[in-house]
């Protein structure tokens, strides 16, 4: 904005030394100095109120929410992300977006993972959960919003969205919606979705079985064609042969 602070209006000349002087042109400059000294108060105050800063102004805390601003057209240097902890616990948990873009969780038992404050709808959300899983026992129950890359996650039911660990270590999931949270996308990024394991497959398979699965024991190769419902003939197999 133009500022209204006006540094023309303060007549410098006055008064003229040596001779009698109007009082008016006393007058008038303070009146325009007092106005300029308002204006320019009003205009800091302003800025106080809006700009962006390195630390906080004195008396006040630091506040530099956007408000939902849109930034464009500029070159991020070693940034970082807010990382929240979320301890080691089981049970429901909920990740609020709005506290951080990354956040961990250490089971103790299973857990079943919830989300909130995801951006409005239009806007896309992104947060990665960094999950420790401390035993095989525990399991991840994602919530039946994740809809979208789900079923083909390692180790998950599709049916009831619980996922299985092989091993014991940490995972990280990606999920991801641009309609408040309705709809929701999961990524694995430590694992690939197409599970390949040493074990002879059955003909309808087992529990977390998905179409696109490889597992082979030393005479054959096996493919997942569909999804475990635990009547389906799901399996079909290559013999190896020696060379």
């Amino acid at each position: 904005m133009a500022s209204s602070i006006n540094a023309n209006n303060i007549d410098g000349t006055y008064p003229i030394a040596g001779q009698d002087n109007d009082s008016q042109g006393f007058r008038d400059n303070f009146t325009n100095i007092k106005t300029n000294f308002t204006n320019a108060k009003s205009e800091i105050e302003d800025l106080q109120s809006k700009v962006v800063l390195k630390s906080a102004l004195t008396g006040t805390t630091l506040d530099n929410s956007g408000g939902g601003a849109i930034i464009s057209d500029f070159e991020q240097k070693d940034m970082s992300e807010t990382r929240v902890s979320k301890g080691t616990t089981s049970g429901a948990i909920t990740f609020n977006f709005a506290e951080g873009p990354y956040q961990t969780v250490t089971t103790s038992g299973s857990i079943s993972p919830a989300f909130s404050n995801f951006p409005a709808s239009g806007k896309v959300g992104k947060m990665r959960l960094e999950i420790t899983i401390a035993s095989t026992a525990h399991t991840v129950t994602l919530p039946s919003s994740v809809t979208i890359g789900a079923d083909t996650l390692q180790g998950i039911v599709p049916s009831t969205k619980v996922i299985t660990f092989d091993a014991t270590g940490t995972y990280i999931l990606e999920f991801s919606t641009d309609d408040a949270g309705t709809t929701v996308a999961v990524n694995d990024l430590t694992r690939t979705r197409t599970k390949q394991d040493i074990r002879t497959a059955t003909a309808t398979g087992q529990s977390g079985d998905v179409a696109g699965m490889m597992v082979v024991d030393s005479t054959n190769v096996y493919v997942c064609t569909g999804t475990y419902d635990g009547s389906t003939v799901i399996w079909k197999k290559l013999v190896l042969q020696a060379i």
